[in-house]
């Protein structure tokens, strides 16, 4: 449309006003390629996602402000915002689950989950594929305390400072891609680093700007600052492997940020500081006025816009007519001015002159002879002779081969002020396909008069009211004397059809075969018939006027008796066939009904091309494979197997050959697919082997019986061998202690020194108080496995309840080189929790620490982050081994064997039923810390 506007403005600025109608076949061509887009198929997501079968949308329970828990368990933050506003956009129901990162990526990767929002990272790539929106950018600042001096100020700080990180998180990742994984400390719970961070010294983290932001304001930390720290950027994506979906959701995700719609959510998670500019009321009056008349201005453009675009379709709608007219009839242009004698010819599609010529050069392809009627036209209309003038004309190709024919019309263009002409206009028009059509009509009449009297069919005219007018050779010969006689007979077409109230004036064209048998049949045709039976074809094609009135009719006719004869043998020989072919049909109809519906496929194999082909159905190609593709659906631990058996065909081994594989396809329960292959060798005539046929069935549903079976079976013994080890453990803890109870109460019926019996009742009273306490725990902890403990939530001041309890439990098992620290990093606050679990817990931890803790401290603090209560047990004992931690919450687990190895099963017992769970991380020789992480409700806050 610019184009052609650049063109209209040209051509008026020249004033060429008769040329400018060409114009419009330049806008015509520029439609012409835009109204053309690729039309792109979508395919509903309705029949994939319905209310019985939803999308499931899995993500990280702890990514704040992106995805999280909230105070009353429900899953809120951006990305849950952004996923309603996807799905009530593409109408998909949903559910949401939210879990730790790994086990949704794992169920993402399984099929388990269909879309969730990570990273775009490479070691995301084997969970799922991305969407192309970006949802965010993450950003990396490090969080620190204002008092402490900032030491992680680049990325090269990194290598040598260490620094707390989300554990597989970008920057986790990028530490150890990096080669500065051993500087990394991994959390998993953010707000513990953040909590740490806001109480230690020197503790840096290194995470998402927007996340650490976040928890800053929700925490109330306003001790900790963010510097921006410049390392590599990473792209928040959508992640699915369904690609239509994520197809969908880019859409979707595009259509609502260009209408705006994302602005609101993004402002109510990231940007919630945003408020109020304090603008004086006299300034928007001032923008309001300026609006305004803005607003008036663009309304008279906009007025004035439209009466120009009005004007402007007016004029591009009669070039378009007029550029239809000439490109539909091929007329051409030119101009001859009377004062330079020389033609100026025009470009059809943008209206400019094309070339300057003279007379001679430009009709120099007419023939001479025409060529001079032409020019003698232009004098006798420039003298005024004539007004005007028309001539046919001829023009060859330089060689002399191609011959056109052309109508040129001239007249007078433009007159001087004394009315004399200075410039005429001539127009030429290709007649070539006129004079062709005239002279292939000529020639028509000739061929159509050849084929009438020479055809090999009988070729019979009829006038207007049905009697015959004329006839060939072939169906003159049927009639005694030719077409006189039939004309002295006065056959009529009724007599020739056998319907003598066949209706000629109103007829139809007609097709008919028409059986002619001689002793029953009186017809016309009869007499002249020399067989007892024939079968007549005949066409009547009726020729009308423009009003419609009947002019004559044209008839054809042959003899198919011996066409006739040969069809209905043929028939029979079909029906016997057909009968066959059902037979065969059914028979194979039953083969296929196997194959769909048994989990059956026919599979063969060419050792020449190394090809395997599955077919779905007898003889209908399912799937063709080359040797390679096969091994990369073919699972590792079945590779070594595929591989041998195809080396065997490949060697023309005979014999069958048998294999169970087990593939990286997945079935719709999203299980791996497990065939079992069975091949035999096909023989060519001089025995050798040419390929192979088989079977391939899918055991699948066998195969992962039989594995449940296995992992059941394997479920059940190590249950049995876990109650046999409990209850070994359990006589021998209570053997132990009771045995010196009666070893040393026996001791007192034997002779023995007056001064012994203090140790043999210190040894009693310690044995008993062990063996009371072992079946205390015992009774206990058997409770708890039938849950027979309530867990009893009532409003508990933690603050107050903190201190003096750690303290108590510390009177009992205090150590000398060893410090005591608490923090209390609130005045009040109101939990509700169970007071007397909780303390049984904090009871064995703190013996624990104290027992292992020769020298050093003991620092017990906590923190709630608004859904749930958080103490972390930090001591600087001697640790625990690697071997050791794998079995730390078993029971009858001690490691000095002087405890009964249950107070650790307890606590996590009790900490589970609570809804919690513990966490230990532990170094040897350099300590232990304990996280005890409880969800409660807080009623009541009061931070120091």
């Amino acid at each position: 449309m610019r184009t052609t506007y650049y063109i209209y403005n040209k051509v008026k600025r020249r004033g060429r006003l008769k040329v400018i109608l060409l114009l419009g076949l330049a806008q015509l061509c520029l439609l012409s390629t835009w109204a053309n887009p690729a039309d792109s198929t979508r395919i509903p997501l309705s029949e994939e996602f319905t209310e019985e079968h939803p999308l499931v949308y899995e993500d990280a329970w702890d990514l704040w402000p992106y995805v999280f828990l909230n105070d009353n368990g429900d899953p809120v933050g951006y990305n849950i915002d952004l996923l309603k506003l996807l799905m009530r956009e593409l109408d998909i129901p949903y559910i949401i689950k939210l879990k730790p990162t790994e086990e949704a990526l794992r169920d993402l990767k399984e099929g388990h989950a269909d879309l969730m929002c990570g990273m775009d990272a490479h070691f995301h790539n084997e969970y799922a594929q991305y969407g192309k929106s970006v949802i965010q950018i993450f950003t990396h600042s490090v969080l620190h305390r204002k008092t402490d001096h900032l030491k992680v100020r680049n990325m090269k700080d990194l290598e040598h400072y260490p620094v707390i990180v989300h554990k597989g998180s970008f920057s986790h990742h990028f530490m150890v891609s990096n080669g500065w994984g051993d500087k990394a400390i991994p959390y998993e719970n953010m707000r513990e680093a953040v909590q740490r961070a806001s109480v230690e010294r020197d503790c840096e983290i290194v995470w998402n700007t927007l996340s650490l932001k976040w928890l800053i304001r929700n925490l109330q930390h306003e001790n900790l600052e963010l510097t921006p720290l410049k390392i590599p950027h990473g792209e928040y994506r959508f992640m699915s492997n369904n690609p239509l979906l994520l197809e969908r959701l880019d859409s979707a995700y595009t259509k609502l940020s260009s209408e705006g719609a994302l602005q609101p959510i993004q402002n109510k998670w990231f940007y919630p500081e945003y408020q109020e500019t304090g603008v004086p009321l006299w300034i928007w009056q001032v923008v309001g006025a300026l609006v305004l008349l803005t607003l008036v201005i663009l309304a008279y453009y906009a007025f004035y816009r439209r009466q120009e675009k009005k004007m402007t379709k007016n004029i591009r709608r009669n070039n378009k007519r007029l550029e239809l007219v000439l490109d539909t009839s091929r007329v051409y242009i030119w101009l001859y001015n009377l004062h330079t004698k020389n033609i100026t010819s025009f470009n059809k599609d943008n209206g400019y002159s094309e070339e300057i010529q003279t007379p001679v050069s430009f009709f120099g392809n007419i023939i001479a002879a025409d060529r001079k009627l032409i020019l003698q036209a232009i004098q006798q209309i420039a003298e005024g002779k004539k007004q005007e003038e028309k001539l046919d004309v001829q023009s060859v190709a330089d060689n002399g081969s191609t011959v056109r024919y052309y109508q040129v019309a001239i007249s007078v263009f433009r007159r001087d002020k004394d009315g004399l002409p200075t410039d005429i206009i001539g127009t030429t028009s290709d007649i070539t396909g006129d004079r062709l059509r005239q002279f292939q009509m000529k020639d028509s009449m000739l061929r159509y008069q050849t084929i009438f009297t020479s055809s090999m069919v009988d070729t019979i005219v009829y006038d207007s009211e049905g009697y015959m007018v004329d006839m060939n050779e072939k169906a003159a010969s049927v009639f005694p004397g030719g077409l006189e006689g039939a004309k002295n007979n006065h056959i009529h077409l009724r007599d020739v059809i056998g319907d003598p109230d066949f209706d000629v004036e109103h007829m139809d064209p007609v097709y008919m075969t028409r059986v002619y048998q001689l002793d029953s049949d009186a017809r016309v045709f009869n007499p002249r018939v020399h067989k007892n039976l024939m079968y007549y074809e005949l066409l009547l094609l009726p020729l009308r006027n423009a009003d419609g009135k009947l002019q004559l009719i044209f008839g054809s006719g042959r003899d198919v008796t011996e066409v006739v004869r040969s069809y209905t043998k043929l028939r029979e020989e079909g029906d016997k066939l057909q009968r066959a072919t059902d037979e065969m049909t059914k028979y194979v109809d039953n083969i296929d009904f196997v194959l769909q519906n048994g989990g059956v496929r026919m599979v063969s194999y060419m050792p020449t091309t190394h090809t395997l082909t599955i077919f779905s159905r007898i003889g209908q190609e399912q799937h063709q494979l080359t040797q390679s593709r096969a091994l990369l659906l073919i699972a590792d631990e079945s590779k070594l197997t595929a591989l041998r058996t195809l080396n065997n065909m490949d060697n023309l081994t005979r014999g069958t050959l048998k294999a169970v594989v087990k593939t990286n396809l997945r079935d719709k329960s999203r299980r791996r697919l497990q065939l079992y292959l069975s091949f035999i060798p096909t023989l060519n005539q001089l025995g050798q082997v040419t390929g192979y046929f088989g079977m391939c069935r899918d055991i699948s549903e066998i195969k992962s019986t039989e594995e449940l079976l296995a992992k059941e079976t394997g479920r059940a013994q190590e249950v049995e061998a876990v109650k046999n080890a409990f209850l070994h453990n359990m006589s021998y803890e209570i053997r132990t202690p009771l045995n010196s109870v009666v070893g040393f109460s026996e001791l007192f019926t034997m002779e023995h020194a007056p001064e012994d019996e203090g140790l043999f009742i210190r040894e009693i009273k310690q044995n008993s108080e062990r063996l009371l306490k072992l079946i205390n725990d015992i009774l206990f902890l058997s409770r708890l496995d039938a849950h027979m403990i309530e867990m009893k939530l009532q409003p508990v001041d933690f603050a107050e309840f903190f201190e003096p309890r750690c303290q108590a439990i510390w009177y009992n098992c205090k150590r000398e080189n060893v410090d005591f620290v608490l923090e209390n990093p609130y005045q009040r606050l109101v939990l509700e929790i169970d007071e007397q679990n909780l303390g049984i817990i904090f009871e064995q931890i703190i013996a624990n620490a104290a027992e292992y803790t020769t020298q050093g401290e003991i620092r017990v603090y906590y923190g709630y982050t608004g859904e749930e209560l958080s103490i972390t047990f930090l001591d600087t004992g001697c640790g625990i081994t690697e071997e050791r931690m794998k079995h730390l919450f078993e029971r009858f687990g001690s490691m000095t064997g002087k405890g009964t190895g249950l107070g650790l099963s307890i606590c996590y017992e009790i900490a589970k039923q609570m809804g919690g769970r513990i966490r230990v991380k532990s170094e040897l020789g350099k300590g232990t810390i304990v996280w005890l992480t409880i969800p409660c409700k807080c009623t009541e806050i009061v931070r120091k």
